[in-house]
């Protein structure tokens, strides 16, 4: 099971990648050519389904390796490869996710295409920035 985990771990973050860059740029293409609707593009929402996806699958990893841990929070904090994958990881992923929420609920919110597409923007670009800083590149499936 934990094998499975790690391998779809590995590969939804390059959909991570893609996905918020085609949600920004279909919201800011959708509103210069007055294509707006009441709600956000489908792109937006898949963005967030498999931001949450990506979420839910790191934190069953993540309470994976605190269960099997035997060393102390001591240890981890002294070791920079350990305090990478135990706590400045999961850190800025849950604040990546939380921005990637909150940009979709400020868009479906929103009752103008610029502003919606303005925040769209704003809240997934910085939330591609965290992602792209803080991901294990030498971790991901199909980079090896």
């Amino acid at each position: 099971m934990k094998t499975g985990l790690l391998h779809l771990h590995g590969l939804l973050p390059w959909f991570l990648i893609v996905l918020p860059l085609v949600a920004i740029i279909t919201s800011l293409i959708g509103e210069k050519n007055e294509q707006v609707s009441g709600k956000p593009s489908k792109w937006v929402l898949f963005t967030l389904i498999f931001t949450h996806v990506q979420l839910l699958v790191g934190l069953v990893l993540w309470a994976m390796a605190w269960a099997n841990n035997v060393s102390g929070m001591k240890e981890i904090m002294k070791d920079p490869v350990a305090r990478k994958q135990m706590i400045e990881h999961p850190t800025t992923m849950l604040i990546a996710a939380t921005l990637i929420t909150i940009g979709y609920s400020k868009a479906k919110r929103s009752t103008n295409g610029r502003a919606r597409a303005k925040k769209v923007a704003i809240f997934y670009g910085i939330a591609i920035v965290l992602i792209l800083a803080m991901n294990h590149w030498d971790k991901m499936a199909f980079l090896k």
